[in-house]
């Protein structure tokens, strides 16, 4: 039986999580730059998960590893539902500090090691997951464009989102699309934790890491949609999205990193996706490689310019 991993590669991933607060709130009482140590959270929970799938470690030590890749919705998340209520004594950095504190500690004394093998998912899991995503991925394309419009200024986004909404927002339509993302979720959830023994290559890395970062921002981004719509009647457009200044108030600077990271982890996600696909019927591996840069080259530059058009605003 192999050596458990190192004590510093286990912690390094939940102890920077624990951290990310403090570097979001450094953007607004220090300076913007610190949105680089901010994103830097998520990228050191990507590189630690690679690193301890090849060692071995624990299924939990790796799942700490990927939480931390998903700190941005997961802190948009538990801000978006205690930070703006006052039945529980504490808000969203109340429970972090203890939760991811917690985590560090299990992690530090998880000397465990799992094997690196585990059983195939069922043909049929895969599928659904495969297939209900399509509906997912032509709604993220027309929202991403819809959002990179803001870059003619918001009167254009808010056009351009009045005529998407008459297909998205239709009473049969809503319905279905909010089931699909449930889908989605329920199913990556498995397929993540069955595959997780298994990502000892960087591609298979990648997937898990941008899978777990959507299933947090997904769960995020509908409950402040609808937390928006139905308990604070306000419509969910350009204002209410760039109304905060993003970069000047302690709690906005946390939506920088959470939507500027979720365009590049859907657009790795779905790529990974297809580079097994593709290989699979034949195409070259060092192709399918090439694949997924050029989706998270792209990605990255959309994401630059919705927030050149954000900022603007």
């Amino acid at each position: 039986m192999s050596s458990p991993p190192p004590v510093l590669l286990r912690v390094a991933a939940p102890i920077a999580a624990l951290l990310y607060p403090a570097l979001v709130r450094a953007v607004t009482a220090l300076s913007p730059i610190c949105l680089v140590l901010a994103l830097g959270v998520p990228l050191l929970g990507l590189v630690a998960g690679y690193s301890l799938g090849r060692t071995g470690a624990s299924r939990f030590v790796r799942a700490a590893a990927y939480a931390a890749v998903g700190a941005p919705p997961l802190f948009a998340v538990m801000g978006g539902w205690l930070d703006f209520q006052h039945a529980l004594p504490f808000g969203s950095v109340g429970l972090w500090i203890p939760l991811w504190g917690t985590i560090t500690f299990v992690a530090l004394v998880d000397r465990r090691v799992a094997p690196t093998m585990a059983a195939p998912s069922p043909r049929w899991l895969v599928l659904v997951h495969a297939s209900s995503a399509i509906l997912i991925v032509l709604f993220a394309v027309a929202h991403v464009a819809n959002h990179l419009a803001g870059l003619f200024g918001g009167d254009v986004h808010v056009a351009i989102m009045h005529a998407l909404r008459r297909v998205y927002r239709h009473p049969l339509v809503e319905p279905v699309l909010l089931a699909t993302v449930f889908l989605q979720v329920s199913t990556g959830f498995v397929l993540l934790w069955r595959r997780m023994p298994q990502a000892r290559e960087w591609f298979s890395t990648l997937q898990i890491a941008t899978g777990t970062y959507l299933m947090m921002f997904f769960a995020s981004h509908v409950s402040a949609v609808f937390r928006a719509r139905l308990l604070r009647d306000r419509d969910t457009d350009w204002t209410w999205l760039s109304g905060g200044e993003l970069l000047t108030d302690p709690w906005s600077a946390r939506l920088v990193p959470y939507y500027f990271l979720a365009v590049i982890a859907l657009a790795v996600h779905v790529a990974c996706g297809l580079r097994v696909v593709m290989i699979g019927h034949g195409m070259r591996v060092g192709r399918g490689n090439a694949l997924v840069a050029i989706f998270a080259a792209l990605a990255t530059l959309g994401s630059v310019l919705i927030f050149v058009g954000l900022v603007r605003a």
